[in-house]
């Protein structure tokens, strides 16, 4: 049998952060800005930007259908001081100078709390956790893409980075959010809880691994059901979602199963 070679990750002696961080974020921001649709531009945000991230945050959530999407209280630190500042990177797209979307990307040290405990992950592989954080776009500029770009930038930051793990958490019940994520590679794998109360997946990519669907394990479970379903991460996790019926009688399901050996 044939042993594969040994994967080489592209870590620095240190993982990078602050000013040496967001050059490199700026680099990859390029071809995200020459992909944007008509009448839309991009930049970095930093400390300057703080009120105008906090506001557009509270706005944007204020508007989702089920308050469950997205609760502030699961969040750990400061979200805009943290992702503005030398513990994050936050891409802002505009319109004629007004705030529409944006994706902030977490780089946790070793004294920040850390997605990568929560998946287990060894002591030695919790400086190279990037947190997928949160992306929002305005309601009226939804439906152009905007959330798969921002993923798209921001799995290409973490990887020049040296991050070899992507992580954040997302709402059960948030399935447009998740499974955005995951055609993007990056899975629900398990349940954790969060801010006290509040259920939620934890969703990872590795960038060393390819990890292949085994259909035979293939199983779906309703949406709704999901938070409860604890046994369903004990033999697999969620690879993505499936939208059953049509009209009035459309329902969504998380498609569960293992990885092929």
């Amino acid at each position: 049998m044939s042993v594969p070679p040994p994967v080489v990750l592209p870590f620095a002696p240190v993982p990078l952060r602050g000013d040496a961080a967001r050059a490199v974020a700026a680099v990859r921001l390029r071809a995200l800005a020459a992909d944007l649709p008509d009448g839309l531009a991009v930049r970095m945000m930093d400390l300057d930007d703080s009120s105008l991230l906090a506001d557009f945050r509270v706005r944007v959530v204020a508007t989702l259908e089920d308050p469950d999407h997205y609760r502030m209280a699961g969040e750990v630190g400061n979200f805009v001081t943290d992702h503005l500042g030398d513990r994050g990177l936050t891409a802002g797209i505009f319109r004629d100078g007004t705030l529409v979307a944006y994706g902030a990307l977490g780089l946790p040290s070793g004294d920040c709390p850390n997605r990568g405990r929560d998946l287990d992950l060894p002591d030695a592989e919790l400086p190279w956790v990037a947190h997928m954080s949160s992306a929002m776009v305005d309601p009226s500029e939804r439906g152009r893409g905007l959330h798969h770009r921002l993923i798209d930038w921001r799995i290409e930051v973490a990887e020049a980075l040296g991050r070899r793990h992507l992580i954040t958490t997302v709402s059960t019940r948030n399935h447009r959010s998740w499974g955005h994520l995951a055609r993007h590679g990056i899975h629900p794998k398990r349940l954790i809880r969060v801010g006290g109360d509040l259920v939620r997946l934890l969703v990872h990519r590795d960038f060393t691994v390819d990890p292949v669907f085994d259909t035979a394990s293939a199983e779906l479970v309703a949406v709704d059901e999901l938070a409860s379903r604890w046994d369903v991460f004990e033999r697999g996790h969620v690879w993505g979602r499936v939208a059953v019926g049509e009209g009035a009688s459309l329902r969504w399901y998380a498609l569960c199963g293992r990885e092929k050996g």
